[in-house]
């Protein structure tokens, strides 16, 4: 049908279109909506996704079962439009992808292991003849790699095997003798289909040999140059090796680098090591020289951590932010506490000149004061006495002025003394503040472990202090590795933070949230009995099971279990969170979103 699109409006297009799935006899479908639209209107149809794919797998080979099996599961997965079983069709792919590229290297070793052990007493000539009848029988195969770690791995002797590695089953060929042929500069005409499949795999081996040598192991070795040097040696070497003798010689001298290389490897962790050892000892003892400043003290606490676990490169970066934004405010400060003493001191300079010269302007006026009341005592004359009171006016005028012009001075310089300490104190806020955030977890927004410790510090000093009751609560998420396998990690992590939110909410403000790691989280309860404290947490179940959140979108319920410790004088942290984890493992055992006392604790123990 012609159609004139620009000359109609979007309302005839519309009237047209839905006259021609009348005619047409089509399903009043949105898609064939807008493909019979776009033809009226005489715009190109816009390509689905879905029909893109189905071009695609058109043009793909189907020379080997495999491929055909392949293409036919990604077309029932269009026809049947399951769009989930496309994401486990690119999830495989993916993980075979990811499969393949580590297979080989652990194929290439544990096979120039096996071809230099001797111990299983079989013969060079019988190993080449294994290899070249894997490289035939398995070439074009996307298990060749496993079956030369098999073929390998049988090489070596019992004790040194990895169990569970099948060994290949291989086939006969027709004339091996003429095998090793396929290593020498031939024609690849003139050789014969089962040598050519043995020189396609042979240069798969070479190519990634080549590749593993010059993307894994040469920039590595940056540091030191003479193994470098070697590494790009036996790198040109595998791409000048043709025969067998060649290859025997460029093994001994791989395996003779990858010995070095092992070497050095281990005197790298230990030098690691021992670097970190000296940052503990250096961290620790600036730790306790910079205690009462808690901006740095916080500083030294963060890198501390990170150099306590495994090291990871966003924590690394992460404290270097955090270091130089510290840096920064100290020069900040650094250069505001110089323009506070200059300030002063100008200050302080400006109020003894100030002095001084008033000293001299009031001995300057009193002499003149003098001189006045001399002449006033020896005149009679009234236009004298008149003139002598004009210039004491005068001269008290002029005094009156020094004195406010000073104060004026003394004032304004105060200002700015005082501007100063302002800015000072701002500072030594931001800094504080940028200490805080050490104590604080970074998911969740309650306390870490080093601000619950320090709160406990604080409350167990209180405690020794005034007798008040002080109870601890320990909380676990119930089933919380069900929903993170269920639902996601990205669930849990809500699921966590969830918990907090509620929990900050349902507690007094004098209650203090942490989280102690993973799942579990303690509320420490200044002034609070055991019931009491049973109360708040029986308290907060009930409101958690009235909130729902978000998690993989859908709606989804959490609980807790809770144990519940009374502090006792002879306690310490570790003595009252050990009673109240036992305690909420008994909750546990009794059937979850429980609360459970030391006492229950004890009555399950008598």
């Amino acid at each position: 049908m012609a159609t004139h699109g620009t000359s109609m409006t979007a309302s005839e297009i519309a009237r047209e279109t839905i006259k021609q799935m009348a005619v047409r006899r089509v399903e009043p479908t949105p898609d064939n909506y807008t493909q019979i639209y776009l033809e009226v209107s005489g715009r190109p149809a816009k390509e689905d996704a879905a029909s893109a794919l189905r071009k695609a797998l058109k043009q793909l080979p189907h020379d080997s079962m495999e491929q055909t099996n392949w293409v036919n599961r990604w077309e029932k997965v269009l026809k049947q439009d399951n769009w989930q079983g496309l994401g486990d069709l690119l999830k495989e792919a993916m993980q075979q992808q990811l499969s393949h590229s580590t297979k080989w290297p652990k194929a290439i070793r544990t096979l120039m292991q096996g071809w230099d052990d001797k111990r299983s007493g079989m013969e060079l000539a019988r190993k080449r003849e294994m290899l070249e009848r894997v490289l035939i029988n398995f070439g074009n195969d996307d298990t060749l790699s496993d079956k030369l770690l098999g073929m390998a791995n049988n090489w070596l002797p019992a004790d040194a095997r990895v169990e569970g590695i099948p060994v290949p089953e291989l086939k006969e060929v027709a004339s091996p003798a003429a095998l090793p042929a396929a290593i020498e500069p031939l024609s690849k005409d003139e050789l014969p289909s089962e040598v050519q499949q043995f020189h396609g795999a042979f240069t798969i081996l070479q190519t990634l040999l080549r590749q593993t040598l010059q993307l894994g192991l040469i920039p590595r070795l940056e540091g030191y140059p003479d193994l470098q040097v070697e590494a790009i040696a036996v790198q040109e070497s595998t791409e000048r090796a043709k025969k067998v003798k060649e290859w025997e010689a460029l093994a001994k001298s791989l395996k003779a680098l990858l010995m070095r290389v092992e070497v050095i490897g281990a005197k790298e962790d230990d030098v690691r090591g021992d670097i970190i050892d000296l940052l503990h000892l250096l961290l620790s003892n600036i730790g306790e020289l910079v205690a009462e400043d808690s901006w740095l003290s916080g500083q030294v606490y963060a890198v501390q951590s990170i150099i306590n676990g495994p090291l990871d490169r966003a924590k690394l970066k992460q404290a270097e932010k955090s270091l130089k934004e510290v840096i920064y405010k100290q020069g900040l400060l650094k250069h505001s506490l110089i323009e506070a003493r200059n300030s002063f001191k100008t200050l302080i300079s400006s109020f003894i000149d100030k002095l001084k010269y008033m000293g001299e302007a009031s001995e300057l006026y009193s002499g003149k004061i003098e001189t006045y009341a001399q002449e006033l005592s020896q005149t009679d004359d009234l236009i004298k006495i008149n003139e002598l009171v004009t210039h004491l006016m005068r001269d008290t005028s002029v005094m009156q002025t020094d004195i406010l012009r000073s104060r004026d001075d003394l004032l304004n310089q105060q200002r700015v003394a005082s501007d100063t300490q302002a800015r000072i104190l701002k500072l030594q806020d931001e800094l504080s503040q940028l200490s805080e955030v050490v104590r604080i977890d970074q998911l969740t927004g309650v306390l870490n472990r080093r601000g619950m410790d320090d709160a406990f510090a604080t409350e167990i000093a209180r405690y020794h202090r005034g007798g008040e009751s002080l109870s601890v609560a320990l909380l676990d998420i119930d089933n919380f590795k069900s929903l993170n396998d269920q639902h996601g990690h990205a669930a849990g992590d809500t699921a966590l933070k969830h918990l907090a939110g509620v929990v900050k909410r349902t507690v007094r403000p004098t209650d203090i949230v942490t989280r102690m790691g993973g799942e579990e989280f303690v509320v420490i309860l200044p002034n609070t009995g055991l019931d009491e404290a049973v109360t708040t947490m029986s308290r907060l179940q009930r409101a958690l099971t009235k909130e729902y959140f978000l998690g993989n979108n859908q709606k989804l319920l959490i609980t807790f279990s809770a144990g519940v410790a009374l502090f006792q004088k002879e306690d310490d942290v570790s003595s009252i969170l050990l009673r109240a984890d036992q305690a909420m493992y008994l909750a546990k055992k009794s059937g979850k979103n429980r609360v459970m006392t030391e006492i229950d604790l004890r009555q399950s123990q008598s």
